[in-house]
């Protein structure tokens, strides 16, 4: 019977695009999906390091890419607070400094020498952030999940080279601390995040400069982490 035969054949091949469809449409939706931080994983370690950059009177190293490599390395612990919340306490250790362009007069115009900078900063972050993927604006097991936070810094300077090394300006400094970053939950329970931040220290005399705003510090960070 020709015809069974052909009407069997269409109907296995339609089922078999049908298997193909509903598996297409699954693999893609677990691509669009990871083991984000939740409820039920409520912690996250991360480790990382990056590059930092010193603004203040001396100038800037902010969006320099001739600036000298500042570097730096850190480690984060986040909480789970809810789907839009979490709490974090994070420490970085590195190189703070700037170093003036070779084409940069070594004297302003009001006198003042343009002098080099370079210390130890050493940080302590504890700050609140905020997930865009928590339910509302994004699944809150997306792969990519977006944040911003703000906090408060204790800031420790040690090690600073000066010419004159009699006004090194060591010792512990507070700042406001704020940023955004991005969390990629590439595997499991692992992850990957990229974070700017900005440190505004409470003070302007860590670069013995006073005529500015008060000195400041960006970081750009690159960490592996895992929930659990």
């Amino acid at each position: 019977m020709p015809s069974i035969n052909i009407l069997n054949n269409t109907m296995f091949t339609q089922q078999n695009n049908n298997m193909k469809n509903k598996l297409l449409i699954t693999l893609l939706a677990l691509s669009l999906c990871g083991f984000a931080q939740t409820a039920d994983k409520k912690n996250n370690i991360s480790i990382g390091g990056g590059k930092g950059s010193y603004v203040g009177d001396l100038g800037s190293g902010a969006f320099q890419p001739n600036d000298e490599w500042y570097g730096f390395l850190g480690a984060t612990y986040s909480r789970y607070l809810s789907k839009s919340f979490d709490v974090s306490i994070s420490i970085t250790s590195g190189d703070y400094g700037h170093c003036r362009d070779a084409d940069d007069p070594a004297v302003r115009p009001d006198g003042s020498s343009v002098l080099n900078m370079l210390c130890r900063l050493t940080t302590g972050v504890a700050s609140l952030k905020y997930k865009f993927a928590n339910g509302y604006l994004l699944k809150e097991n997306a792969k990519l999940a977006p944040y911003v936070y703000a906090g408060m810094a204790i800031n420790n300077i040690s090690e600073m080279w000066w010419k004159d090394h009699s006004r090194a300006n060591q010792g512990n400094y507070g700042s406001i601390n704020g940023g955004a970053g991005v969390r990629y939950n590439f595997y499991k329970n692992f992850t990957l995040t990229y974070n700017a931040g900005i440190g505004y220290f409470l003070t302007d005399k860590i670069d013995f400069r006073t005529k500015g705003s008060n000195d400041m510090y960006l970081q750009s960070t690159f960490a592996i982490g895992i929930n659990f």
